[in-house]
């Protein structure tokens, strides 16, 4: 992963999500604390949310 200015306020939106265009990383490390966020200014970390939205919610459905 590349580095990149974890208190450049900029970046983040409320805080919360990450949005570099410029950064090449899908997945970079989070502001506070241990884990991953996604780079929302990517179109692939929105396939992610909605993979991670529509998998549970089939197996509630289909089981």
């Amino acid at each position: 992963m590349n580095e990149f200015d974890k208190n450049n306020n900029d970046l983040w939106k409320w805080g919360v999500f990450y949005i570099n265009p410029n950064d090449p990383s899908i997945w970079v490390d989070k502001r506070y604390g241990l884990g991953w966020t996604l780079n929302f200014a990517h179109a692939i970390s929105y396939f992610y949310v909605a993979l991670i939205l529509v998998i549970p919610i089939i197996f509630i459905v289909y089981l």
